[in-house]
């Protein structure tokens, strides 16, 4: 067992929490009989404004509309409240990303009420091209204060330059790739997100012998989920079980540091399921206690995946975030509202999503994969240690 993913026998309940060691890898998960998370993830986009213009990016627009300051402020105060409560000291996660997060004015001062509170780690995702000596200094800072405590996720789409500039801009890969080497010579933690498409799909064990060169933590390996912008990529789409395949072999194949590099990946799922008798749940934790995604509106919702009307819990102007771990339950149940549903190891919102518009090519996909990823127990023979996980990683 590598001791810096939590097995299901350490996974930290709501009345069993424990002050927390900075891990360098992360996967979201929570027990399913206790539908919470293990650690508290709160993700706030406050702005969709962005210096780039990704031809994949999932989001509706790039307005440049901006959560007021004093609300975030207040939700820093609240989450470090809820999590300090429920969770333990850095037993929750205060995740900031957009849009792109540098954009935000008030992000230093955030970073900085972090410090003071010294309750809650930081996590942002960012497209790596804010390179400033000002910007890696507050991350330098944000890191000491918080002993660790930082994880920085970089969106980098491919192995080579070409591909991921085919997507983000004409030399964009270069300046990402250089704040990438800063973030390890500031020994901040680096996580690397990655869409799959049909332009980088083979260049899996490149990119992966390029993040060991970059001295990254872990890394996100995503679907192209065509929505947003990036509705006009659909056809760019590699069927699920695909790149399952892709993956697996080269999971299968690799050394410890790769296993390590994919950690939360579904082959590492599927890995502990049969090593460690994990038993992956018949959901993922979307509606779990302890996950939010807040909009540049205010708008609640359990994740970035589902942002339907029919999925908002409230608003932060409604209801404190206390009382809207509260309402959690009830969306729950209306995402599952058939007896016997299975959503074992896929993702609750892609599923939603492609039933929703009507994407029947794709539903299949998903479902293929899930068939072939293993025979689930019956829903009646469960394992009280059954354990949900976020498969698509979209964060």
């Amino acid at each position: 067992m590598n001791s810096a993913i939590d097995s299901a026998e350490s996974l930290v309940t709501i009345d069993n929490w424990r002050p927390r060691q900075p891990s360098s890898n992360y996967v979201m998960q929570g027990l399913a009989t206790k539908k919470a998370l293990d650690t508290y993830h709160l993700i706030l986009a406050p702005t969709h404004a962005c210096n780039l213009r990704c031809r994949h990016c999932y989001l509706p627009d790039h307005a440049a509309q901006l959560l007021p300051e004093a609300v975030a402020l207040r939700l820093v105060e609240e989450w470090s409240e809820v999590s300090l409560d429920e969770r333990g000291a850095f037993g929750g996660i205060f995740h900031v990303k957009g849009g792109e997060p540098f954009v935000v004015p008030y992000l230093k001062k955030i970073m900085e009420r972090l410090v003071e509170l010294q309750s809650l780690r930081l996590m942002l995702t960012t497209n790596g091209t804010y390179t400033s000596a000002k910007v890696l200094e507050s991350l330098r800072k944000c890191n000491d204060g918080l002993h660790g405590h930082v994880t920085v996720i970089v969106s980098l789409d491919g192995a080579f330059s070409a591909t991921h500039d085919a997507l983000r801009g004409a030399g964009q890969f270069e300046i990402t790739v250089g704040f990438l080497r800063s973030l390890r010579a500031m020994n901040v933690q680096a996580h690397l997100n990655c869409v799959l498409h049909a332009g980088n799909v083979k260049e899996v064990p490149a990119y992966i012998g390029l993040a060991k060169d970059l001295g990254v933590d872990q890394i996100n390996f995503l679907p192209l989920v065509p929505k947003g912008f990036g509705i006009e990529l659909q056809s760019m789409q590699v069927p699920h079980l695909v790149l399952h395949r892709e993956l697996q072999a080269v999971y299968e194949t690799g050394d410890q540091a790769t296993k390590k590099l994919l950690a939360g990946s579904l082959s590492h799922i599927l890995d502990r399921e049969e090593t460690e008798h994990v038993t992956p749940a018949h959901e993922c934790v979307a509606a779990y206690r302890g996950l939010f995604y807040i909009t540049p509106e205010g708008n609640v919702y359990t994740c970035p995946n589902l942002v339907n009307t029919e999925h908002k819990i409230g608003t932060v102007y409604g209801a404190s975030l206390r009382e809207l771990c509260d309402s959690l339950p009830t969306l729950y149940a209306n995402l599952r509202p058939q007896a016997g549903f299975d959503d074992r190891l896929i993702c609750t919102g892609e599923r939603v999503l492609y039933e929703k518009t009507g994407q029947t090519l794709s539903l299949q996909n998903l479902r293929s994969l899930q068939a072939k990823a293993g025979s689930p127990p019956t829903l009646k023979s469960e394992s009280r240690k059954a354990v949900a996980f976020c498969v698509s990683r979209n964060f």
